[in-house]
């Protein structure tokens, strides 16, 4: 995400990891569109997977809020290195948390998952909060698959957002994703449903220090909360304002840090442009 003084526009270098992806004989990609059950519209997705071999792990991926499906090149290195299938979403613009949006995840997610014991979810921005969101508003059988979640610069609590964020199109789109809903915002804020996550589930979160779109505090507040309720989290942290523009972020140590718990703010990447 590149930053401006008026405005934040979404950039995750994704011309840079699809070169990489098309050159890349140990990736099969495959552009997919499926018909959402909730309104019978075309949607689509993105499947990543191990050429030639049978995957070992399942990540959903969740884009950010001016991305689609496409932005799962991004996290191809979990393709590679994990030897994992990637689902990337999209389709629905700035859902954030949606009645749309959450019926496709639980379609996608359900019949993407059946012949697995559990599944990932990983997020970039708005992708983020869903990911937290549907932590704790999936149906309980999906909730239990989770094996942990990864949250990338994320919002946490979505009313403090709408009042405080520094991006009016944040504010917007939030709460027209629920029609001005504010019960409904708050129903289904991360912060509100995290009393829903499965005993134990692991969290591992990537945050810019002085975020003020999704605001760090507030983040900061929520890790909190889940150690107080003996979720192991692992933090890394960068200074800077919201944005995630990293061509070498280093997703295995991420996904390695699941299941432990540590205070210490360690930056996974290796540079920016």
């Amino acid at each position: 995400m590149t930053t401006h003084t008026s405005e934040k526009v979404i950039h995750l270098n994704r011309y840079y990891h699809l070169t990489e992806l098309i050159r890349d004989p140990s990736i099969e990609g495959q552009l997919l569109r499926y018909q959402s059950d909730f309104d019978q519209t075309m949607q689509s997705v993105l499947v990543l997977q191990p050429a030639g071999k049978k995957s070992e792990k399942l990540f959903f991926f969740f884009h950010g809020m001016d991305g689609d499906c496409g932005d799962g090149v991004v996290v191809r290195d979990l393709v590679k290195r994990l030897n994992a299938t990637v689902v990337a979403m999209g389709g629905r613009g700035p859902a954030w948390v949606s009645t749309a949006f959450l019926a496709d995840a639980e379609q996608v997610i359900r019949n993407y998952s059946r012949e697995v014991k559990g599944y990932y979810l990983i997020g970039v921005s708005m992708g983020g909060t869903q990911a937290l969101a549907l932590a704790g508003l999936l149906p309980e059988d999906l909730r239990e698959s989770i094996l942990g979640v990864i949250a990338l610069i994320p919002g946490a609590s979505l009313s403090p957002i709408v009042a405080r964020s520094s991006n009016d199109r944040v504010r917007k789109t939030l709460q027209t994703s629920v029609n001005g809903d504010t019960l409904l915002l708050q129903q289904r804020s991360p912060g509100q449903v995290s009393d829903r996550y499965r005993p134990g589930l692991p969290f591992v979160f990537f945050y810019r220090e002085q975020d003020t779109l999704l605001l760090a505090e507030e983040l900061e507040k929520f890790v909190a909360t889940l150690r107080g309720r003996r979720h192991p989290v692992v933090t890394f942290s960068a200074p800077g304002e919201h944005e995630f523009t990293f061509k070498n972020f280093d997703y295995l140590e991420v996904v390695r840090g699941l299941g432990k718990d540590s205070t210490e703010h360690r930056v996974p990447l290796l540079d920016q442009c």
